[in-house]
């Protein structure tokens, strides 16, 4: 049987889009055999035209004008990886009202205006789905959605980011300062150049306010979680 193919129209490639599409090609002969679906990127938004992608592209995948991407009739599904609340925001809307439905891990604006897209994806009757957005490849948002939905769930517990893990790891088993934590930590890619949001706590509240928001039912905001961050903390504590 032939398969049916999904046309992604991808926006950014950066340290995460940047990975996706070497990554598609390489698992699209097993996603396929497994789902009876080809995946095949059709249309790719980024700022730097030249630069290498790791696999070849066909012409006319490459545009600089992400509204290109959500608007294309060629496109199937939208997965935004730019980051950021704005433009993702505003790209993720114009796809959701074309019918396209959007994959997304991005937590700032899930954390902030996801309340909203959610809405708009159900008016226009698309799937906006986020699993990468809390915990990465682990499974947890659809087990939170539809594994325990007749489970009251009363309690969440968990590392919320790996940054500051290793570094309070390396602070409580090693003695180490924390400043000497966090360049090691920058040096094996665990860490931002600028680590301000994980180490601040900006990071694990974003990723607090979707699950609460998913676990409990209610709405809840990245402003409504305190936060507080670990660059204070001394070897000595």
């Amino acid at each position: 049987m032939t398969p049916r193919t999904i046309r992604i129209g991808l926006l950014g490639c950066g340290n995460v889009g940047g990975a996706l599409v070497p990554l598609i090609e390489a698992q699209s002969d097993v996603i396929e055999a497994r789902t009876g679906l080809r995946l095949e990127i059709t249309r790719l938004a980024v700022r730097n035209m030249s630069k290498d992608r790791g696999t070849e592209l066909a012409d006319g995948v490459l545009t600089r004008d992400a509204h290109d991407v959500v608007t294309d009739p060629d496109v199937d599904l939208v997965v935004e990886v730019i980051g950021g609340i704005e433009p993702a925001r505003e790209l993720i809307a114009t796809a959701i009202k074309a019918g396209k439905p959007v994959v997304t891990g991005n937590k700032e604006l899930l954390a902030n205006v996801g309340a909203e897209l959610f809405e708009l994806a159900d008016e226009h009757g698309v799937d906006l789905l986020f699993e990468a957005a809390v915990a990465g490849g682990i499974p947890l948002i659809r087990p939170l959605r539809e594994s325990l939905l007749g489970e009251p769930v009363t309690r969440v517990m968990g590392i919320l980011n790996g940054t500051t893990n290793f570094i309070l790891t390396k602070m409580s088993e090693e003695g180490a300062e924390y400043g000497e934590a966090l360049a090691e930590a920058q040096e094996l890619g665990y860490a931002e150049r600028d680590p301000t949001a994980d180490v601040e706590g900006y990071d694990a509240g974003a990723k607090a306010a979707i699950i609460a928001t998913i676990a409990f039912g209610t709405k809840v905001v990245a402003g409504d979680v305190y936060h507080e961050g670990i660059s204070g903390i001394t070897a000595a504590d």
